[in-house]
């Protein structure tokens, strides 16, 4: 985690900063997500009044995609990402959006959200944690408004109760 905000200027972490503790900042309204595509989450967020990473960061998400090699920019979102999953602890809920059990996490453990956004906001890194984390699987049909807790009570068996073992299309890791 260290690595990623240490490949940051002060000044692009100043910017982050700013963007976060501005008025586009709404409290428990943030999305993390794994194992969808960016363009299906920004909508599921758009029309749930939800807010991703890249749409916080607004125009300077922008700017970085034209100024950055991909390597590069990669490196950069993941220490954005840290950063606003750091802002995200301070306030009580995140929503996640994922492929539904049982396989709603890649098996290697290594994706954004499990190596870096997961134990920030679970306080594991930081030590301040939001008080509850909420999952959504908007790929099952009529799942896109049905939120059930994963932490830290695991509510799975509502997701269950309600859906079972719907078929959705099996994730392709990367």
């Amino acid at each position: 985690i260290e690595y990623y905000v240490s490949r940051l200027t002060a000044e692009e972490i100043g910017q982050i900063c700013r963007r976060f503790e501005g008025n586009e900042w709404h409290p428990n309204c943030q999305v993390l997500w794994s194992g969808l595509g960016q363009q299906q989450v920004q909508q599921w967020a758009n029309n749930h009044g939800m807010q991703t990473l890249k749409a916080t960061l607004g125009p300077l998400s922008d700017q970085w995609y034209e100024k950055k090699g991909k390597r590069q920019l990669s490196t950069y979102m993941k220490g954005a990402s840290v950063i606003f999953a750091w802002y995200i602890s301070r306030g009580n809920s995140v929503t996640v959006l994922s492929p539904p059990p049982p396989e709603r996490f890649h098996p290697s453990a290594l994706t954004n959200y499990q190596m870096l956004e997961e134990p920030i906001v679970k306080g594991m890194i930081g030590g301040i944690s939001v008080s509850r984390i909420e999952i959504v699987h908007p790929m099952v049909k009529g799942a896109g408004n049905f939120h059930y807790q994963i932490w830290p009570v695991d509510e799975t068996y509502s997701w269950i109760e309600k859906f079972g073992s719907q078929a959705a299309p099996k994730p392709h890791w990367r």
